[in-house]
């Protein structure tokens, strides 16, 4: 059943109230997946009367509006999750949620794309917030691990450098890195409590309280790993450090890997290794890993044309995860605003984030607009924390 006092003047309302507070990236132009809609026999298997009801009053595109998936892209998400959603989702002794899981589904992209509060997105729904976080964390605790291991875990387990080659899929400047990695910064609300525990979440870089997270992004556009967020004061090479596992595994060269050219930088050191590529801040890595990284100025010195060309061809390659996180902080509003709710969820929400942020690629892959929106989000950052610190009396 619907929610109780949810109808077509409340839907409007709700709708115009989440436009306005979101800016559409490109607000003429309308996305259709080039998959056939599905027939409408699937309803009787899968009603969604919430999602049904936002539809009939507002037409198809309000599933874009609120989800970031056209309706034919949302029901091939469900259609992927339907059978995981049947039998751990809603089931066993206890009280039931009376919402579907399609439904379940509708609300909890909406949550991620716009809330930065409950407050906003239950009074869409006409729930109480405490109602809606709760079902909404409850299907997102019950479904992430299926999200990570369809939608990030096999990306890596499909895209090996042969099948990149394959493909044509690999690095132009360095084919023989199969990722770049980087580390993303969201601020937070300061920790309630003492200094001493509440400065190891200050980043001294951007200003703010926050954490920070690792992703592999391969060159295709899609992130084949993502860290548990750590406080914002950890730097990015020791981020790394502690997910070399991950990076000695992925990065081994396997089956016919090793019978293909390798002369790049590093192949004598790690000659059963592919690379990865990374920023200025994991200089130092290649002492561990097969990383490639941009040389820095020496103090008081200048770059040789030489090192500033290997620099630009590094950048240019690694642009890729610079536009993942353009893109996932364009989609939704949770991993990109404040954070505010309960701490102990956020790798919760930004992995959720992540998984679904692969399937919006998919459908639509990576441009340079998003490593664009990924620059403005950084300056908005960096200002908001320079006028901070400027706003602090100097004693």
């Amino acid at each position: 059943p619907a929610s109780r006092g949810l109808n077509a003047t409340a839907v409007d309302h709700a709708v115009d109230i989440l436009t306005s507070l979101r800016e559409r990236r490109d607000s003429k132009r309308q996305r259709y997946s080039a998959v056939a809609r599905q027939e409408d026999d699937d309803d009787d298997e899968a009603p969604a009367p919430i999602m049904d009801l936002f539809i009939q009053t507002r037409g198809p595109t309000v599933v874009h509006e609120l989800t970031n998936f056209s309706p034919a892209e949302f029901n091939m998400l469900w259609l992927d999750i339907q059978p995981y959603v049947n039998v751990n989702w809603n089931v066993g002794s206890g009280r039931k949620c009376q919402v579907t899981g399609r439904d379940m589904l509708f609300m909890a992209l909406t949550s991620l794309k716009h809330c930065g509060s409950w407050d906003v997105v239950a009074a869409v729904f006409k729930e109480k917030p405490p109602t809606l976080s709760t079902r909404v964390t409850g299907f997102l605790t019950i479904l992430l691990p299926h999200l990570k291991t369809k939608y990030i875990e096999s990306v890596a387990n499909k895209y090996s450098m042969d099948y990149l080659t394959k493909t044509g899929r690999r690095f132009k400047h360095f084919p023989m890195a199969r990722y770049a990695v980087d580390v993303t910064f969201q601020q937070t609300n300061a920790p309630a409590v003492s200094f001493g525990e509440k400065k190891v979440f200050f980043s001294k870089k951007h200003g703010q309280y926050g954490v920070k997270v690792e992703v592999s992004v391969l060159p295709n556009g899609l992130a084949l790993n993502v860290t548990s967020a750590v406080p914002g004061s950890v730097s990015d090479i020791t981020i790394c450090d502690s997910n070399s596992d991950f990076h000695l595994e992925h990065l081994q060269k396997a089956g016919n890997d090793g019978e293909a050219v390798d002369a790049g930088p590093l192949s004598g050191e790690y000659p059963d290794s592919w690379a990865l590529l990374a920023d200025k801040g994991y200089q130092g890595l290649h002492r561990r890993l097969r990383a490639i990284t941009p040389m820095k100025r020496p103090a008081g010195g200048l770059l040789s044309l030489e090192d500033m060309t290997n620099n630009d061809k590094i950048a240019s390659d690694r642009v890729v995860v610079e536009n993942f996180f353009g893109r996932l902080k364009t989609l939704w509003a949770v991993a990109s605003e404040t954070y505010t709710w309960k701490r102990e969820n956020y790798d919760l929400f930004f992995q959720a984030c992540v998984a679904f942020t692969n399937v919006h690629i998919k459908f639509l892959p990576l441009r340079d607009e998003d490593g664009h929106n990924l620059n403005r989000y950084v300056n908005r950052m960096l200002s908001s924390g320079e006028k901070k610190r400027a706003a602090v009396p100097v004693v």
